[in-house]
């Protein structure tokens, strides 16, 4: 497994609570140990603050420790340092002073402007704006092609105080037009060429370099808090959006970033991006303040038309932005391009194992509405496999990891991204109610924090991986579901007027989809599970529907999805009639327990009560223990009601009811359970005695007078007691089958090993990992490992065909009460068992039959699950630190965990049931007053 969690529950002399000891137990391949220590002290925080306040609301538990919330919230947000604030303008002009020769601009065909000749054009530029009434507060839209006229034209626009609108003349005509008319700006500059593009009645200056010998405008006071400019991104109604940005937002980044990247007069960086992505601003502004030359072509040299490696290798570039999407198509880069930013993709770690050795490779994050970028990577380096960070939070940048509460989630945990600090834009031009929805206020500083709507998560060095969208995807049984498609295919139902589907987790664990449903005409929920089951994948046909007047709505005319009710599992389970038969009450009270209720009707559905696959094995254990009747999952999913079930038990149903558990007669040859064939399979495929994948061990500290010889007998009266350990799996023509072995032959010996306490360790892993050869040697052994004149380590390793991790717990404790006895002189006084694990597995082939009769139970039921799990995932996808391996190598740690007795005792008032699910090969007896096992398995 791929983490565990082994508890264990100690009484004092007097039975009363002496506290929880246990360990979690990982696989090294998916997690760190800083990971999983992480767990265990929340685990116990969270418990601790439970017990002592069993009233308080769960947002109330404190899941970080002081430590933990220092860190994410003020550690690694602390990014101040001292920027230049002012206007673009200015800060261009002043790095124009001071190096007015140098090259700004490199264009198509070699064509260069210096520092002094893009400040004077600029200039005039401002002055043609001024005299068509530009001024401060205005916005300019910008269609013209890449050219070295553009820059001169943006920085034009800043210094008259408007803000640009850059449209790239390469979009559709229609979005063009939307962004032109939604910006509504008070002058358009175009060509000849892009002025067909324009929507009629806008104000339209067609460019021409010649224009740029205009007087030079007046000075126009600018705020750093004034918009700089407008970049439109994609929008959720179809429409994109405009984001308008301030003067000190790219003021702030690109300070930081040519320091960041040593940025300077001896640069040029590639202006790639499309002019209508914020990426262009960035290549822009970090080349044009910092003193570099910022390279200019033409668009058909540039990918997916032109050569990236060309560009670079003959234009001499030393800075490129670039997305994964390209990078992945470059088959080579000049050795002149000392930096790469990765930015607006997930980027995989094979274009970092191929392009970071020999350059600085840096991962950027950040959306349109942060300015740009938000984090950034430290140089990545060559590591071969996980995924690549996203980095730290930008100088003067904060960067927050909350769930649904805002409140911060622990280390290695999902949260949504916010981001904090001047980079903040403006808000959407003209749509306050969405700037208001994505633009919130932050609970940790004051001020204003926006809602990017991804996901990310810290890891334990204060970067930050990013984990996709937090969009309206939900998770159920592991699978990832859109509600919006299942609500379209119900809503095709002739008798649904309206239609919502949510997923609900109304009971802690246990989420599920639920429909609620305003009918057009009768609507009978059987009629429309089925309707959906006909054409959906069943994990996508909700567990419950609700059936409503009307949908709730937001003032706004909204569906207010918080509003909706939970289900009446109350209600529904006391429609119908109640139960008549005996067998009919007792059903009803097992599915009650089951399902937590208090009463259910003969006629409720266990499905439309809220049950599920999970709850249904519980049923059939609850059936099987309490009615000592058989029922199959498959029979339930068909007759979901306590009446159909009765009828089922009662026989009044042909074949289906089945008999009880019960010891059965030998025959001479004893076949395995389909457990024990799969055991028996993977350990002829390891290698007869060489895989230890499945040993488990475990390791008991004796102190004190050993008696060797009572011991010794105690593990033969263990090993009297149950028939699996003593069953070795000889084979005949490659078939194996179970031979019980009696007397002297079935007992482990007890073999004593004289070893240092430094090296017991050691010892201890190089006994665990002997394998078994199971068709010979007994599935269990003994070492008594000495390690002082009274103190031993008693070392029991089993294979997983005999037991498994609870019953390992039981064969410890049953080894402890036969010592005691046999130190008294007696045999240790247990009742026989009523059943051993052979008879389950002749129980079982007599339940299921044979898998070569095409008619039999498991020839059914594995034809059942092949079609269920049809295209299910392979593979459960849980957030590891690491991805899967392609080849495990089975290596585990462990990381313990204490609960204090005092907390203890306040949850053990509590009375919060416990669930546990196993399956013994070695049967349970009950737990001694001196402790029970817990294990919770992922």
């Amino acid at each position: 497994m791929d983490l565990a969690l082994d508890l264990a529950e100690h009484r004092d002399g007097d039975g009363n609570p002496g506290g929880l000891d246990g360990a979690f137990l990982y696989a090294t391949d998916l997690f760190d140990q800083r990971t999983v220590e992480g767990l265990a002290e929340r685990l116990v925080r969270v418990l601790e603050q439970v017990a002592s306040d069993p009233a308080a609301r769960v947002s109330e538990v404190a899941v970080l420790g002081p430590g933990e919330r220092g860190r994410v919230l003020e550690e690694w947000n602390a990014t101040e340092r001292e920027v230049p604030v002012r206007p673009l303008g200015e800060l261009f002009d002043e790095r124009a002073g001071l190096s007015p020769g140098a090259v700004a601009v490199v264009g198509a065909g070699g064509e260069e402007w210096s520092y002094g000749e893009l400040r004077d054009r600029s200039d005039r530029v401002a002055g043609v704006l001024a005299a068509r009434g530009v001024g401060r507060g205005d916005l300019v839209a910008v269609v013209l092609e890449r050219s070295v006229d553009v820059v001169a034209v943006l920085l034009g626009i800043a210094k008259a105080g408007a803000g640009f609108v850059p449209v790239d003349p390469a979009y559709p005509a229609e979005r063009v037009g939307w962004m032109v008319e939604d910006s509504a700006p008070a002058l358009v500059i175009c060509s000849e060429e892009t002025r067909q593009l324009v929507p009629d009645g806008a104000e339209c200056l067609v460019w021409v370099p010649s224009d740029a010998v205009a007087e030079p405008g007046p000075a126009v006071p600018v705020d750093v808090d004034d918009v700089a400019y407008v970049i439109y991104t994609s929008g959720s109604t179809g429409r994109p959006k405009g984001v308008a940005v301030t003067h000190r937002g790219i003021g702030n980044l690109a300070s930081a970033q040519i320091e960041r990247f040593a940025v300077g007069a001896d640069a040029r960086v590639l202006q790639l991006a499309s002019l209508s992505f914020d990426a262009s601003v960035w290549e822009l502004f970090m080349a044009l303040l910092s003193g570099a030359a910022l390279v200019m072509v033409d668009s058909d040299r540039l990918p997916p038309n032109g050569s990236l490696s060309e560009v670079v290798a003959e234009l001499g570039v030393t800075h490129v932005t670039v997305s994964p999407s390209v990078l992945a198509t470059v088959e080579e880069l000049p050795e002149s391009l000392g930096t790469v930013v990765v930015a607006s993709e997930v980027c995989p770690p094979g274009l970092v194992e191929r392009w970071a050795p020999g350059r600085r490779v840096v991962n950027a994050y950040g959306p349109t509405e942060v300015t740009v970028c938000a984090t950034m990577s430290e140089p990545l380096e060559a590591s071969g496999s996980g995924p690549v960070p996203i980095g730290r939070p930008n100088p003067n940048t904060a960067v927050y990891v909350l769930d649904e509460r805002f409140h911060p989630v622990p280390v290695g945990v999902l949260g949504e991204l916010y981001v904090a600090g001047p980079g903040l834009a403006r808000g959407y031009l003209g749509r306050p109610g969405l700037t208001a929805e994505r633009f919130v206020a932050c609970p940790f500083t004051g001020g204003r924090m926006y809602r990017t709507g991804d996901l990310a998560k810290w890891t334990a060095e204060g970067q930050l991986i990013f984990g996709g969208r937090a969009d309206d995807q939900v998770k159920v049984r592991g699978f990832r579901v859109e509600p919006g498609e299942i609500e379209t295919a119900l809503a095709a139902h002739e008798g649904v007027g309206q239609v919502a589907v949510i997923a609900r987790e109304d009971r802690a664990g246990d989420k599920r989809l639920v429909a609620y449903v305003v009918p057009d005409g009768p609507a009978d929920v059987t009629q429309l599970r089925a309707f959906l089951a006909g054409r959906l994948p069943d994990y996508m046909v909700p567990a419950v529907f609700v059936t409503l007047g009307a949908l709730p709505v937001t003032v706004n005319g909204k569906l207010d999805r918080a509003a909706l009710p939970a289900p009446d599992f109350i209600g529904a389970a006391m429609a119908g009639r109640g139960p008549e038969t005996p067998t009919e009450e007792r059903l009803c009270a097992l599915f009650a327990e089951v399902l937590g209720l208090d009463e259910v009707g003969a006629e409720a559905s266990f499905f439309e009560l809220g049950g599920d696959s999970i709850l249904v094995m519980k049923l059939i254990a609850q059936i099987r223990a309490v009615l000592g009747a058989e029922v199959s999952i498959r029979a339930l999913f068909t007759a979901p009601t306590v009446a159909d079930v009765a009828r089922l038990l009662d026989g009044t149903e042909d074949g289906t009811a089945q008999q009880a558990l019960t010891a059965r007669p030998r025959p001479e040859v004893l076949p395995l359970s389909y457990a024990q064939q799969r055991m028996w399979f993977l350990n002829r495929l390891e290698g007869v005695g060489d895989g230890a994948v499945y040993n488990l061990p475990l390791a008991l500290r004796l102190s004190g007078e050993l008696d060797r010889v009572a011991l010794e007998a105690a593990l033969g009266d263990v090993a009297d007691r149950h028939e699996s350990l003593r069953t070795v799996f000889p084979e005949t023509d490659g078939e194996p089958r179970q031979h019980v072995l009696t007397g002297e032959a079935g007992r482990p010996p007890l073999i004593v090993v004289e070893t240092a306490e430094e090296h017991l360790r050691e010892v201890l892993g190089g006994y665990a990992a002997r394998g078994f050869d199971l068709s010979v040697d007994l599935p269990w052994r003994a070492r008594l490992l000495k390690t002082g004149p009274s103190d031993y380590v008693l070392l029991i390793v089993a294979h997983h065909i005999a037991v498994d991790g609870w019953s390992m717990g039981v064969l410890g404790r049953e080894i402890g009460v036969a010592y005691a006895a046999r130190r008294a002189g007696r045999a240790p006084g247990w009742e026989p068992l009523p059943v051993q694990y052979a008879d389950y597995a002749l129980w079982q082939r007599e339940v299921l039959g044979d898998l070569e009769d095409p008619d039999s139970v498991i020839s059914g039921q594995l034809g059942y699950w092949r079609d269920a799990l049809a295209g299910a995932p392979e593979e459960l996808v849980l957030p590891t630190d690491r991805p899967r391996p392609v080849v495990s190598s089975f290596r585990g740690r462990s990381v313990p965990v204490r609960v204090s007795p005092q907390a203890h005792a306040r949850l053990v008032a509590l009375e919060v049931p416990v669930a546990i699910t196993a399956e013994n090969p070695m049967p349970s007896s009950r737990s001694s007053p001196n402790g029970v096992g817990r294990r919770c398995s992922w």
